[in-house]
């Protein structure tokens, strides 16, 4: 019987590509009591932060862009590439791609709270996602996305969110399940017991 949780085990490895904001080799790997995998790719970088932004009256902060990765524009959370100073504090990450894609800011250091820690595909990256909810922002600034977005934002109250998941409209999975902790946190969702 094969050991579900034992490790795979690398018989060499090989950088494909190497830049400073992502890596990607290739490995050949033998899979316990199963076959040898000639080039199974993993992709690695520093990984992302994403923040969940909500008004004082309730209302979910939203950007509106194009994704040419699939070629389609997408309502999502700010959310943006930790750079490679802001490793060790994600929460950095989370402050400045909220100021940059929305002009928005949290008054108090304390209304910008962890929410929660993911992997964004763990069969073939090494990418880590940390998500924070953001409490009471405010605008305070001027949007200044990076020059590959255009972002529109609008707000929306928390029924309107569940709207736009069940309709299919904000539909990228990681955003979908930092919509739902955030939701559960701010106590518009009651979990099961």
């Amino acid at each position: 019987m094969k050991d579900m949780h034992a490790p795979w085990k690398t018989l060499s490895s090989r950088q494909l590509l190497d830049t400073p904001y992502l890596r990607v080799r290739s490995e050949c790997v033998e899979v316990p009591g199963g076959p040898i995998v000639e080039d199974y790719y993993i992709i690695e970088n520093f990984g992302w932060a994403g923040v969940v932004p909500v008004t004082e009256d309730g209302r979910f902060l939203l950007n509106r862009q194009y994704k040419h990765g699939i070629g389609q524009v997408v309502l999502e959370f700010p959310a943006g590439g930790i750079d490679p100073d802001e490793y060790e504090n994600p929460l950095m990450t989370a402050h400045r791609e909220l100021m940059e894609e929305t002009g928005y800011s949290v008054a108090v250091a304390e209304d910008m709270e962890f929410l929660a820690h993911m992997y964004a595909n763990p069969t073939g990256a090494r990418t880590r996602v940390w998500w924070y909810l953001a409490r009471n922002i405010q605008q305070t600034g001027v949007p200044k996305p990076d020059p590959l977005e255009v972002i529109e934002n609008l707000l929306v109250t928390p029924a309107e969110l569940l709207e736009l998941i069940h309709r299919g409209e904000f539909l990228v999975q990681g955003q979908i399940a930092a919509a739902y902790m955030a939701l559960e946190r701010l106590g518009y969702l009651k979990p099961r017991e």
